[in-house]
């Protein structure tokens, strides 16, 4: 059972990864915001461990102008399968970056696509998620979608890079141990933290 169970749960997020890939060849997102700068999938989609109907992107610009954005999403506004966008200036916060959310219905979800513009001296994602591919296993693969999967079936979320330090450095294999880990941190903080990748 364990070994079905294991294999249900990849099959379920490979559906939803090729559903990710789907959607962003159908909005021509990457093409578009290449215009302004240089894309980079992020989040769960880049890792491949997708439960929640999320795609996070990444715009590296050297000189972001909300007009730019404006410019991306007046186009795909048009779409009657995009049921809300919205637009938030954190430049002077903890972000650094100009933030956009664009909600698209499908039959079967409303998928969100979270979109980041920095300037070239902002932190990003990008070395996380590929630190983060070479250094998981099958093991705490299957663990981490399982703690997604319960979260999900919670009505909650188990976020990102939390998640994935109290599986690697916390040893978290359920979602009440992720919970207990993650105790009063500010899931909202950007962090510097990637898995250690022994020699």
């Amino acid at each position: 059972m364990n070994a079905q169970a294991r294999a249900a749960r990849a099959a379920r997020a490979g559906a939803r990864l090729q559903a990710a890939h789907e959607l962003l060849r159908d909005l021509d997102l990457i093409a578009r915001w290449s215009v302004y700068g240089e894309v980079t999938v992020v989040g769960s989609v880049a890792i491949e461990l997708v439960v929640d109907p999320d795609i996070d992107l990444e715009i590296r610009s050297e000189e972001p102008r909300a007009a730019d954005g404006f410019a991306v999403m007046s186009v795909l506004a048009e779409l009657p399968q995009v049921r809300r966008i919205t637009y938030l200036d954190a430049r002077d916060r903890h972000e650094q970056g100009q933030y956009w959310k664009l909600e698209y219905e499908t039959p079967d979800d409303t998928w969100t696509v979270d979109m980041w513009v920095f300037g070239p001296d902002a932190p990003g994602g990008g070395p996380f998620a590929e630190a983060l591919r070479r250094h998981l296993t099958p093991d705490t693969r299957d663990t981490i979608l399982a703690i997604k999967e319960e979260a999900a079936a919670r009505g909650e979320r188990a976020r990102g890079y939390w998640l994935y330090q109290a599986v690697l450095d916390g040893g978290a294999s359920t979602y009440d141990e992720y919970r207990d880990w993650l105790g009063n941190r500010n899931i909202y903080e950007r962090t510097n933290w990637l898995p250690i990748i022994s020699p």
